[in-house]
């Protein structure tokens, strides 16, 4: 009898510890992977519609529409864009829309790129993407007069995208 007490005994607390290291190893799984899924605390903003869009010395009332190009010089994809950027920068010169566009880099090494893509705007600033909230390069925004955002584009923009940017320039 004492033998069958001590088994039973022996066969609860080897139960409850594989319970015990099961429920620590759910535990430490957790805590791994809520460690790679950040929080939305620790996400940087995102520039949206509606969003005003602050960059130093642009004055966006002297343009009822403004389209933005926010590039970079080491950019890959905003250099297989640049086919697009001129054909954009052509419709909104002819449409009388200003263009602006935004790098990283100094203003003169973005001039030189731009002219080295054949892309030709209206201005050109230096401004850091992070700053006005833009994850990334290519991003192309319509601004308003008020410096509200009413569209963004972001990355190497399909075919469709492209068309659907230029519609939106005549609306």
């Amino acid at each position: 009898m004492a033998g069958i007490n001590r088994e039973r005994i022996t066969k609860g607390i080897e139960q409850a510890v594989n319970i015990a290291i099961i429920v620590i190893a759910l535990v430490v799984c957790g805590m791994f992977v809520r460690s790679y899924i950040p929080s939305k605390s620790n996400a940087r903003p995102t520039i949206n519609i509606g969003n005003r869009l602050d960059v130093q010395p642009v004055n966006w009332s002297s343009s009822s529409k403004n389209i933005v190009l926010v590039l970079s010089t080491t950019c890959k994809y905003c250099k297989a864009s640049a086919g697009f950027y001129q054909r954009l920068a052509r419709e909104c010169e002819d449409r009388h829309i200003r263009t602006i566009a935004l790098f990283p880099q100094t203003v003169e090494q973005a001039r030189a790129y731009l002219e080295n893509e054949g892309v030709r705007v209206t201005e050109i600033w230096q401004a850091q993407p992070g700053k006005l909230n833009v994850q990334g390069t290519p991003t192309v925004l319509l601004v308003d007069n008020n410096g509200v955002v009413q569209h963004v584009w972001t990355g190497k923009l399909p075919a469709n995208q492209e068309k659907d940017l230029l519609a939106t320039l005549g609306s």
